[in-house]
């Protein structure tokens, strides 16, 4: 991929990755349901969860959003180091809402809002930056 492909305009990019990440946020969101279904409590199953949006989430990104031509072993690493803060970012901020109300859905969702925005500036500015192309896959 050449460097310019990767020029597109930031709202392109944040309307990619709000599909992407809206993609990955279902599958969390359904794993989490189903587990809270069959009696598992609800902050492990949001961690379940969001282990298989981080799954969803990378392809959607590296591929559709950020159409990255970083090698899967530069952009892995980094894109599981800045998953890693989101992640604890969704779980701090769900467990702590949800300690204060006992509404998992509604906790899950002002946790998805903060992580998202986070998220999204870690992956712009960390994971795919823009003039770190490398084609080797």
């Amino acid at each position: 991929m050449k460097p310019a492909e990767n020029k597109r305009p930031r709202w392109e990019r944040l309307l990619r990755f709000v599909t992407g990440g809206g993609i990955a946020t279902l599958a969390h969101w359904l794993v989490m349901f189903a587990l809270i279904q069959t009696g598992i409590s609800a902050v492990p199953a949001t961690a379940a969860g969001a282990t298989v949006g981080l799954a969803v989430n990378y392809v959607a990104q590296h591929r559709y959003t950020f159409r990255s031509g970083l090698a899967h072993r530069v952009a892995f690493p980094r894109y599981l180091t800045s998953a890693g803060l989101g992640w604890s970012l969704n779980l701090i901020a769900f467990a702590a809402i949800y300690s204060a109300t006992g509404m998992a859905m509604a906790s899950q969702a002002a946790a998805t809002a903060a992580a998202t925005l986070a998220n999204y500036l870690l992956a712009e500015k960390f994971v795919f930056p823009e003039g770190q192309i490398n084609d080797t896959h």
